[in-house]
């Protein structure tokens, strides 16, 4: 297939798969190693994701990880505001039912921590959510303060962030934490 023919199936799949939910659960240890794993739900009308054999259902894992690694490229994760390499390490595509696919993205990353005061900050394009979504964040430590849009409540080390459709996000989000 052509690359202009892959392009054009690309755009009519993703008019099909309609994003409708997402969930991140954020976890940050104490050695310094973070894990990501973010789950994208879709509305699928035509069952898309249904119909893929393994070969493809392979073919597709592998371009939705390196779509995530672009966009994850595009921002700038610091920790102790020293830049933070995150990586795609696995794609895995599950279906709730025939017109309902989950695709779950495994990211990891890693970070010099230290005792006392430590400072997380994630910075990237606003945007405007196209679905709601919610974020779990657990530090190695008491969250001492968050700026992040969306509504947040906060108890000792664990963040939960919850965003409706229609909201402003981005720009800048930062959590401070307090490692003892």
């Amino acid at each position: 297939m052509k690359r202009d023919e892959e392009e054009s199936l690309l755009i009519l799949v993703s008019e099909k798969v309609i994003p409708i939910y997402a969930k991140g659960y954020f976890t940050i240890a104490r050695n310094g190693k973070g894990l990501f794993i973010s789950t994208f739900y879709y509305y699928d009308k035509e069952g898309y994701y249904a119909s893929l054999d393994k070969e493809r259902i392979k073919e597709e894992k592998e371009k939705l990880k390196e779509n995530m690694q672009y966009y994850l490229n595009q921002e700038t994760l610091r920790i102790n505001r020293r830049r933070v390499d995150e990586k795609v390490r696995k794609v895995e595509i599950n279906l709730l039912s025939v017109n309902y696919p989950m695709i779950d993205f495994y990211i990891t990353f890693k970070a010099r921590l230290k005792l006392g005061y430590n400072l997380y900050e994630d910075i990237y394009e606003n945007e405007i959510t196209e679905y709601p979504f919610e974020a779990i964040y657990v530090f190695p430590g008491k969250i001492l303060s968050a700026k992040i849009r969306g509504k947040v409540s906060i108890k000792d080390n664990i963040a939960i962030v919850k965003v409706k459709k229609g909201m402003k996000t981005g720009k800048r989000e930062i959590f401070a934490f307090r490692v003892i």
